[in-house]
């Protein structure tokens, strides 16, 4: 056996393992964070279970400097609640959290510290849990943690996190929800650290009262509508409309570092299913008409990046050339052998040639905007990979592998090193495409 041929059978029996692993990880405990959340890294995670009163000071130290997220779950009551049992007179607790000294400020209306959208504030919250995940850039070092309150709040835990490769992965079910009127539940808050896009998924459902279970998300304060017929209309995920169905909320919303807050409201009970942002410290983020990239291919969107694979692969071919080579990204995303992110697999190393630095077509990937005569194919190439994720365009096609040699003894090779165990699909303009299982 030649030594091609036993790399390739060694690369098949990992897949093998690998799928095993998640077959029995599937079938066993879906709430480990740490397997579920590999963009997040615990570094410390300490259950408080404290009434805070008045300040409370929290320290921990970090070995790098960085993308961190720290993330504080906490109750407070309102003042009725207070006042009926005889705890505070026309008192509800606030809680709020200042990170290296400096607080999260209110975007709209009076500067008040404890009722703003990064605080827990006990007439919103009526005794009802609140998890705040504050995205921050520390320097190595010791980071303080300044607790600040009236009443006596309930500081349930903190846990540390560093940020891997900008994505902010949750596994939201975890942090279980309670029954309750419209309040906050669940926010993403960042200070110095920018935000590119936004993915969550959730469902709702009639229940079992009068009032169904609903979901907002709110953006620097602006709320998602919902243009559903019946729906509410602020309430993106509805219960009497989706009937427990669920539903994707996916954007680039492109926000600079600095103050940011991702705001869910729940009415109820909706269920939180994923939730993943993807950060940056960049002061700019590539766009469609400002596409040279920072030096970090992780400050791209999905859909640039994407597109950026699509212009650096088959800029020069028909449009459906294009639209299977993004297929093999988002096929290479939902199988085991690789990466499951759509930066995952495209930066994978080695995997695409446009993307190796050694390339010719590198500058092109880095900066599609360098030759005007290529604008409008980069342009189009944009727009396949924007309408993709989204499911505006359903590509029919199983391929996970694509090549444009000429050279007979290059295909041959490619077929028998590359998708030994394989099959060639289709060859469209001057790409051959292929299906592999690794």
């Amino acid at each position: 056996m030649s030594l091609a041929e036993q790399l390739a059978n060694l690369g098949s029996e990992i897949g093998q393992v690998k799928e095993l692993f998640l077959s029995f990880y599937e079938l066993g405990s879906k709430r480990i964070p740490e397997l579920l959340n590999m963009a997040l890294n615990l570094l410390k995670k300490e259950d408080i279970n404290r009434k805070i009163k008045k300040e409370f000071r929290y320290s921990f130290s970090i070995e790098q400097r960085g993308i961190y997220a720290v993330t504080v779950s906490a109750k407070a009551k309102s003042w009725l609640q207070n006042l009926i049992k005889f705890i505070s007179f026309f008192n509800d607790d606030n809680l709020a959290l200042r990170i290296n000294g400096i607080g999260f400020p209110k975007l709209y209306g009076k500067r008040g510290e404890f009722d703003g959208e990064a605080s827990w504030n006990g007439n919103k919250l009526k005794g009802l849990k609140q998890v705040n995940i504050f995205v921050s850039y520390f320097e190595k070092g010791e980071q303080i943690l300044e607790f600040l309150s009236t009443g006596a709040p309930l500081l349930e835990f903190v846990e540390i996190y560093e940020v891997d490769k900008n994505i902010i992965s949750i596994d939201s079910i975890k942090y279980d929800i309670e029954d309750g009127d419209k309040r906050p539940w669940f926010n993403i808050l960042t200070n110095n650290v920018g935000i590119v896009s936004v993915n969550a998924t959730a469902s709702a459902d009639t229940g079992s009262s009068s009032d169904d279970n609903d979901l907002q998300i709110r953006i620097n304060g602006e709320r998602e509508r919902n243009n559903a017929s019946k729906s509410h209309q602020y309430w993106f995920w509805c219960g009497r409309v989706l009937r427990g169905q669920t539903k994707i909320f996916e954007r680039t919303v492109s926000l600079k570092p600095g103050f940011n807050y991702i705001e869910f409201w729940a009415d109820g009970i909706p269920v939180f299913n994923e939730l993943t942002a993807r950060v940056t410290i960049s002061v700019r983020i590539p766009s469609i008409d400002d596409s040279e990239w920072t030096g970090d291919f992780y400050d791209d969107s999905e859909e640039m990046i994407l597109a950026r694979l699509i212009f650096g692969e088959a800029r020069n071919q028909v449009e459906e050339s294009r639209l299977w080579v993004a297929k093999v990204v988002l096929n290479r995303k939902e199988f085991s052998a690789w990466p499951d992110t759509i930066h995952g697999v495209i930066l994978d190393p080695g995997k695409f040639e446009s993307f190796k630095s050694s390339s010719p077509t590198y500058s092109k990937v880095i900066n599609p905007l360098g030759i005007s005569s290529e604008i409008d194919a980069w342009r189009e190439c944009y727009k396949i990979a924007a309408d993709i994720p989204g499911g505006s365009l359903n590509i029919e096609t199983e391929a996970t592998h694509f090549h444009s040699y000429k050279d007979p003894e290059d295909i041959k090779w490619f077929e028998q090193n590359i998708v030994p165990n394989g099959k060639f699909l289709n060859k469209i303009d001057d790409i051959y495409f292929y299906w592999s299982p690794n």
